[in-house]
């Protein structure tokens, strides 16, 4: 059996760098830029008030008393210089007269009928936003290779920008099997049938990678059903993620078919707990990923081979679920020839172990969001307190 680290090296190996394409810029975001952007205009775009106050002529700085000759509002008309010993009241990023040395804020003056007095003294510049004190025209706004994020998008949409270049997304299939396997609609299931959780489950964690399934299928268990299938596509996507059938079973005819169809196998069987039946394998440029078929070694065997995968070829920089030290809160048995990845819970440096890590068992999802990952090793325990790895799925 091949390792983790192997398994995972075979699978990058086989994943091309996606395409660039102009996207809306909601659209864009968790994805990376294929260009670096310049910013078109200033930001701000005029000087403007940062508060309510009076804006008033840097030679009138030091005087006691102005009048107060006018008013200007956000989005209203420009107003005309500023004469000496005049004020104007203003609001909150509205554009400054042209010889406006500072606003003073409302409260550090007294208010008189056509007339203010000030109280305190202010500087030159005092709550005025420039020109470009934000963001210059013509600067790096962001560089090929970055990501956008939602708290990114402000800029953008403050600049006009609506639309970017960005690396698109895989196509990406995703085939359940099993005749025991029923759709989720179906409200009164047979004694010897069960719901398609690995359906939606993979569905549901393609859509933070940024991705809709270009077809999302269960196939019945039978010799050249998925050979029928994958024969009617008229193309085929980049990344086809297949559940169960990949085992040892009588009726595991995912790995045979898809090998009598032309796909060159990468690997089968990865020296993992859970996810051991994992296999990989390409054709026409098309990466194959058979997952197992039980829930948690199926969502298991996603985050460490078909999002990396996906990850590769948006290309983003970080490829890998994120790795971090953490200390056990409770004890742990540990050790054999397959590294383990238990589901756990991490917060603030701690990391817990959930009960209940059957490859089976879904309900420990509902809290976990890491996986503490356990090298191969002879029989030890883990006591609570010592430091062990984990992968945050965040």
């Amino acid at each position: 059996m091949l390792s983790v680290k192997k398994a995972q090296r075979l699978v990058l190996a086989n994943v091309k760098k996606g395409q660039a394409g102009r996207a809306g810029l909601l659209d864009s975001v968790g994805r990376i830029l294929a260009d670096d952007i310049l910013s078109p205009e200033d930001l701000p775009r005029f000087d403007q008030s940062a508060m309510d106050g009076y804006a008033v002529r840097s030679e009138d700085l030091g005087s006691p008393k102005l009048k107060r000759s006018r008013e200007i509002f956000a989005g209203g008309a420009l107003a005309p210089a500023l004469s000496a010993g005049e004020c104007a009241y203003i609001t909150t990023g509205a554009i400054v007269p042209s010889n406006a040395g500072a606003v003073m804020p409302v409260e550090d003056v007294l208010e008189e009928t056509g007339f203010i007095r000030v109280r305190t003294k202010a500087g030159k510049g005092d709550n005025i936003r420039p020109a470009g004190d934000d963001v210059r025209k013509g600067a790096l706004i962001a560089g090929k290779g970055t990501l956008l994020t939602p708290q990114s998008v402000g800029i953008f949409c403050a600049l006009g920008i609506s639309r970017l270049k960005v690396f698109l997304p895989p196509a990406v299939g995703i085939l359940t099997t099993g005749s025991e396997v029923e759709a989720i609609a179906v409200r009164r299931l047979a004694k010897n049938k069960i719901r398609n959780s690995n359906l939606c489950g993979l569905t549901a964690l393609l859509r933070p990678a940024g991705v809709e399934p270009a077809f999302a299928e269960n196939l019945e268990d039978r010799p050249g059903r998925l050979t029928e299938f994958l024969g009617k596509l008229k193309k085929l996507p980049e990344i086809v993620i297949l559940t169960g059938g990949v085992s040892v079973g009588g009726h595991d005819y995912v790995k045979q078919e898809l090998e009598e169809s032309g796909v060159r196998s990468l690997f089968w069987k990865v020296a993992q707990k859970p996810g051991k039946p994992m296999y990989a394998g390409v054709k026409n440029g098309t990466l194959f990923l058979g997952l197992p078929g039980n829930p948690a070694a199926a969502i298991t065997c996603f985050y460490l081979y078909a999002l990396p995968a996906i990850n590769r070829y948006m290309g983003r920089g970080e490829i890998f679920l994120r790795a971090r030290p953490a200390l056990l809160t409770g004890r742990l048995k540990a050790g054999g020839s397959r590294t383990l990845f238990l589901r756990g819970y991490f917060k603030d440096g701690k990391v817990e172990p959930l009960r209940g890590q059957g490859s089976h068992m879904l309900s420990p999802f509902l809290k976990t969001n890491c996986f503490i990952e356990l090298k191969p090793s002879g029989p030890r325990v883990i006591k609570k307190g010592e430091k062990v790895r984990v992968l945050l799925l965040n």
